[in-house]
């Protein structure tokens, strides 16, 4: 099994020709509109498990976390005391703006600079463009370890393997890098490197639990349509049950964590190797609370019974439509009825539910919408996000919408939220409305905890009216003005996460 990466471990790192990396996480939680660290309060695993590999392959390492700070000033006080020979950010959609700034005080320091993750690798010219010496579109272990070696040794970035880079204003793509075939190679994640305490006592105030996150494999094998896959590709690679094990293990004893989420793209692919680790954590422990994205097909109800007794408590689900029609449209593989199965036996097993649920796929009607909306006031889960859908270069959608974007940066809140980027079958107010009904539903069903079910039906009833009589007509323009519809829809609270303890919400 790995070990812990403990510099104490590795006397080459202490050498004072080693490389020095300096890596960043640019997301700053004090900036974020939908405040998403209270869903995705945990340090990136990417960082710090790229961390302990540098760490473990001869390069000095340390992390700037900026997560709890106020701006990116720490970025520039770690440049001057650590003097790294290369500084690499890790990048989203979220967090371009300041990952920009970041490359800037790089820059000024006169440090090459890298930028990883998923936001560069599926527009790498946008960063190279922005000042950023080159990115590295897929997996970085190997790659950075090659890119510090030749920084220090004054080579020229142009060409390494795993990189996208500037030539005389040509861009350079470096020869493909093979992926880590066997992931127990990778060490445990360096979590000295940041404050880990910070992160633990902030759930515990909220939830009165110490999380932590923990990924299991690498990439996903589904093949849905909208979905972007720049980092790992369509491969799908899994640590073993010992590997994840000692993790929790660790987690557990060296940071008393008694919760932890699994963020793997798809939790539990291989049935057996989930019936492994559930038979083990139940058995040999240690005895942690959890939660997983799932898919419908694979969240079987007998394997249910397992999880439930190995601690699972919450469950997100990419239920995305209640239209058939849409989830072959997405080619999601999945049909309505395994989501009512498995929507039925979650609430049989008391188990939480987080909806992801898109509006605005190509080809939606309003009776589509109408239909997701049926599914979600059926069964009503606690949690939801439902955003309208991006389409991210690299995909297929995004190559059948390509001659109709709007030209507009996908909103800051990531992944989806209320911008349309395309021109799709309803003016953009539409589906901001559509949002706004979801909210009010989720409203009504704890309305229903507190009423008659009468009353609450009455009252769905009559936002059903309203929808069809008065705010239907006007934003599809069939009569009058629809302006002040639009500052309504534009000014009622547009949240992605059903209202709730500050602590629920989707991952990281």
């Amino acid at each position: 099994m790995p070990e812990y990466s403990d510099p104490s471990r590795h006397p080459s790192t202490g050498a004072g020709d080693a490389p020095r990396v300096l890596l960043v996480d640019p997301y700053v939680a004090r900036e974020d509109p939908m405040e998403r660290k209270f869903v995705e309060l945990y340090p990136s695993l990417g960082i710090l498990t790229l961390s302990a590999w540098l760490r473990d392959h001869g390069i000095r390492v340390e992390v700037t976390d900026l997560t709890f700070s106020r701006d990116a000033e720490p970025v520039t006080h770690h440049l001057r005391r650590f003097h790294p020979h290369l500084v690499g950010v890790h990048t989203k959609t979220l967090t371009m703006p300041r990952a920009i700034e970041i490359a800037a005080r790089s820059r000024a320091e006169g440090i090459p600079v890298l930028a990883g993750g998923p936001d560069s690798a599926t527009r790498p010219d946008r960063y190279l463009d922005e000042g950023f010496d080159a990115v590295v579109p897929s997996e970085g272990e190997a790659t950075l370890v090659d890119v510090a070696t030749r920084v220090r040794d004054g080579l020229p970035i142009v060409g390494c393997p795993g990189t996208i880079a500037r030539s005389d204003g040509h861009t350079v793509r470096g020869p493909p890098r093979p992926f880590l075939r066997n992931l127990d190679d990778l060490p445990l994640p360096a979590w000295d490197l940041l404050d880990m305490e910070a992160y633990l006592s902030a759930w515990k105030t909220r939830t009165g639990e110490r999380r932590a996150a923990v990924l299991t494999s690498r990439g996903c094998p589904f093949d849905c349509s909208w979905c972007s896959k720049p980092t790992f590709g369509r491969t799908y690679r899994q640590q073993s049950v010992g590997r994840v094990l000692s993790e929790l293990n660790a987690l557990h004893d060296r940071f008393r964590v008694d919760y932890v989420r699994f963020c793997d793209d798809v939790f539990g692919v291989d049935r057996r190797w989930l019936e492994e680790l559930l038979d083990r954590m139940i058995s040999e422990g240690p005895h942690l609370r959890f939660e997983c994205l799932a898919r419908v097909d694979l969240l079987k109800p007998d394997l249910l019974d397992r999880m439930k007794a190995a601690g699972l408590q919450r469950v997100y689900l990419g239920v995305e439509s209640g239209s058939q029609k849409m989830l072959d449209a997405m080619s999601r593989g999945t049909r309505l009825a395994q989501v009512e199965r498995v929507a039925a036996s979650l609430r049989a097993h008391q188990v939480r539910q987080f909806w992801f649920l898109m509006l605005g796929y190509p080809g939606e009607t309003l009776e589509d919408i109408e239909a997701t909306l049926r599914l979600f006031r059926r069964f009503s889960p606690e949690e939801y996000s439902v955003s309208i859908a991006v389409p991210v270069p690299g995909t297929r959608f995004y190559d059948a919408v390509k001659d109709r974007l709007r030209g507009r940066a996908p909103a800051s809140r990531g992944s989806g939220g209320s911008s349309l980027l395309y021109e799709a079958t309803y003016p953009e107010l539409m589906y901001r409305w559509q949002q706004v009904r979801f909210s009010w539903e989720a409203r009504l069903r704890r309305i229903r905890d507190r009423f008659s079910p009468e009353v609450a039906d009455r009252l769905s009833r009559a936002v059903d009216e309203l929808h069809e009589r008065v705010a239907k007509p006007l934003l599809m323009g069939k009569s009058g003005d629809r302006s002040h519809v639009g500052a309504r829809v534009t000014e009622a609270r547009l949240p992605m996460v059903a209202e709730g303890p500050p602590h629920e919400g989707p991952s990281t």
